[in-house]
């Protein structure tokens, strides 16, 4: 590369630095991100209310570094805001909720102030989270080979790996063996399972327009093999969301609509087929036969009893109100204690960080906080499909496809099951739900979505520079300030790419000063910076003379 050509790249990679900064700057000051950090804020007022005001002011300043560097980050990769703002909110309301519950342990086992800073987990959960967001967002932007198939193969090892390594040396809590703990940490490891089976089927389907049939097959043995080791660990809720992101990657990304019903219709008939079996096993378990009380019939009727008995007992919880129908009961009575506004006087409410986090939400923080999670949830796969139709790539959209549902398909299985509309299921509700392997999973699936939906190439543009500035709408502040830079800063490589923005606007005015090409004239602050540039420089020539 001659010295020409290196001045050439030098003076864009200023340019471009300069550009970016300012861009992110009126982004900043004139975005909803100040309404976000307003609604932070507001947010203290109510937790303070309810006793918890302490723990919240030791988290804002985290919320405070999350919201300012995700907002500059995603506005200097053009990622989509909307979904980061979604996020935030949900990350606020989930912030403000853990808050509480840490507030009413407190005053249950006063001990625990003892141990320090009773936000310092938390808070540590939040770096790791945003950080693996950051990390997961740039491998994506620059990691293309992820879209091979010989990462494909590697991510399939490695997720089938990873459930084996789960089921040999994890811990069963509450009969599922999903934990994986390493020193004084607990890993969920299925956590690393989804976001791995997102990337997998995007390789397998997204890379082509119509998948060949050996990578269908290729995608339906993998499906199946993951989904047999999740029944082995006992993972129902994790199969469940599972089996709705495979049925949503078949229908978008298999043109033949013919497979898709095919494969509703074979999953109908085996579902079918285990209720019959495990009828029958029932039966010859009861009457002491060899068939029904093998180590084999013994584990696949404890796992269908489990499964039958969420049905059983989610259509009349009642019958064993002290048992398995206690948790919806409980959840009834805290969604019918909150009311509009929530309650100071909040009952003993079981796993209420995890699977009962939405009546928890309920009875402590009011319906109007439970609908705004909802409706964000569905603003934010709004904006997912939106950006799925109109993304190009048809292997960014099947990751962003995955994600986006897998986002949704979460929060509506566990609200759904909190709420008695359906049969509870254990899975976290993002962002809202407590847990170090859930938010840190959740904060790289919306980092990977915002670098989906994000259009910046950061090579080849060199030759059309000019362009890139033109089609963006702060081209007439950028061109300012550089022409401020260039008269007051004496930089070779600031007054290069000053001049040419400057050469590249003349040849888009007419004779009298008029935008030619867009019919728009330079604002009120353009004129003004020029016209102090013009004395500047009149000041220095008399100087001289």
């Amino acid at each position: 590369m001659n010295s020409r050509a290196k001045e050439k790249q030098k003076a864009f990679s200023t340019e471009r630095f300069v550009w970016e900064l300012q861009r992110a700057f009126y982004s900043f000051r004139n975005g909803p991100v100040l309404a976000i950090l307003l609604f932070q804020i507001a947010a203290f007022i109510v937790v303070h209310a309810k006793g918890a005001g302490t723990i919240y002011r030791d988290m804002i300043g985290i919320l405070f570094l999350i919201t300012i560097v995700s907002w500059f980050f995603t506005s200097v990769i053009h990622g989509n805001k909307r979904i980061l703002i979604c996020a935030l909110i949900l990350l606020t309301v989930g912030t403000m909720l853990q808050c509480i519950m840490e507030q009413e342990q407190i005053i249950k086992n006063p001990e625990l102030l003892n141990n320090g800073n009773p936000a310092a987990g938390l808070q540590l959960q939040y770096l790791l989270g945003f950080a693996a967001g950051l990390l997961a967002a740039g491998c994506y932007l620059k990691w293309k080979q992820i879209s091979g198939m010989k990462m494909c193969r590697f991510l399939v090892a490695l997720s089938l790996g990873i459930s084996i390594v789960t089921l040999v040396a994890s811990r069963a809590v509450g009969n599922v063996r999903n934990w994986i703990h390493i020193g004084g940490m607990s890993i969920q490891t299925t956590e690393l399972v989804k976001v791995l089976y997102v990337f997998i089927a995007a390789a397998l389907l997204g890379t082509t327009e119509k998948p060949s049939r050996q990578r269908i097959r290729v995608f339906y043995g993998i499906t199946v093999l993951e989904i047999l080791l999740l029944a082995v660990q006992s993972e129902f809720g994790t199969m469940l969301l599972l089996l709705a992101i495979f049925l949503t990657y078949v229908f978008l990304f298999i043109p033949d609509i013919k497979v898709f019903i095919k494969t509703v219709a074979v999953m109908a008939v085996l579902a079918a087929l285990i209720i019959v079996t495990g009828m029958q096993l029932s039966k010859l378990a009861d009457a002491g036969s060899v068939i029904g009380t093998n180590p084999l019939s013994s584990f696949f009727l404890s796992n269908y009893d489990k499964i039958a008995n969420r049905f059983i007992y989610w259509l009349n919880p009642e019958k064993d109100a002290l048992g398995l129908g206690y948790q919806l009961l409980k959840a009834r009575e805290s969604i019918l204690l909150g009311g509009w506004f929530g309650t100071s006087s909040v009952t003993d409410l079981p796993v209420k960080t995890s699977d009962l986090v939405y009546p928890a939400l309920i009875q402590r923080c009011g319906m109007i906080f439970a609908i705004l999670v909802f409706f964000i949830f569905i603003l934010m796969w709004l904006e997912g499909v939106r950006l799925f139709i109109r993304k190009g790539d048809r292997y960014h959209q099947a990751v962003g496809a995955g994600f986006v549902f897998m986002l949704f398909d979460q929060a509506l299985i566990i609200i759904a099951g909190s709420t008695g509309l359906c049969p509870l299921t254990g899975i976290t509700l993002p962002f809202i739900s407590s847990g170090g392997s859930s938010l840190v999973v959740t904060f790289m699936m919306v980092g990977v979505m915002i670098a989906v939906s994000s259009n910046v190439k950061w090579k080849g543009l060199t030759d059309n520079e000019e362009e890139f500035f033109k089609e963006n709408a702060v081209f007439t502040k950028c061109n300012a300030y550089l022409r401020h830079l260039n008269d007051h800063i004496p930089h070779p490589d600031i007054r290069a790419a000053a001049g040419r923005l400057r050469g590249s606007r003349q040849t888009e005015t007419g004779s009298q000063g008029k935008h030619v090409s867009k019919g728009i004239r330079p604002g009120k602050n353009f004129r003004s910076r020029g016209k102090h540039s013009r004395s500047v420089r009149r000041a220095g020539r008399e100087k001289d003379i």
